[in-house]
């Protein structure tokens, strides 16, 4: 968890740099939110066991790695007005709350070895519930208001061509309006 704490923290400065039009907002928010998801895909079995590998179930592990994975992959993509940021938060919104769901169940058994292990995944089960639930109501057109609310040129043309991605002219003319600036 210290590690998430971590990288939650360079998030944090990342959504705080992107909202003040600070430069390396992007960088931080792509090295906190992709090394949280690689670290979730590749090594989510050991990174959510307890203090010892072996107390943990590692098959529902392998599966929470994978949807939190999947989970930061969206929020990254939806603050960056990347493609497919929507689709994918779309397809994980209620992954991480089935998972926080199971966790709740399973840490109801008799088996109190794993306690610790089920407490951990329930917070985090339902931390990333909240943060794509939260990303999958605003629409990207809200993001864009909130971010660049001291611009409203900006706010027209880059929601003009988050609408209209097949328009090359509304790309172009909002290309064109970020290059002088």
């Amino acid at each position: 968890m210290k590690t998430e704490k971590v990288f939650g923290g360079i998030i944090l400065v990342g959504l705080i740099f992107k909202f003040m039009h600070w430069p390396f907002a992007g960088p931080l928010l792509v090295i906190g939110l992709g090394t949280l998801s690689m670290l979730y895909l590749a090594a989510g079995f050991y990174f959510f066991s307890d203090e010892n590998i072996k107390r943990q179930n590692l098959a529902l592990s392998i599966v929470s790695g994978f949807a939190l994975s999947s989970a930061c992959s969206g929020i990254l993509f939806k603050l960056m007005f990347w493609p497919i940021g929507g689709a994918l938060i779309m397809a994980v919104i209620t992954v991480p709350t089935i998972l926080a769901i199971t966790f709740w169940l399973k840490s109801k058994t008799k088996r109190t070895d794993l306690t610790t292990y089920y407490n951990n995944m329930i917070v985090r089960s339902a931390v990333m519930t909240v943060l794509v639930a939260v990303f999958y109501f605003t629409s990207s057109v809200s993001l864009i208001k909130i971010i660049h609310s001291d611009d409203p040129e900006w706010v027209r043309l880059q929601t003009q061509s988050c609408l209209h991605p097949e328009n090359e002219e509304y790309r172009k003319e909002y290309k064109e309006y970020i290059n002088k600036k």
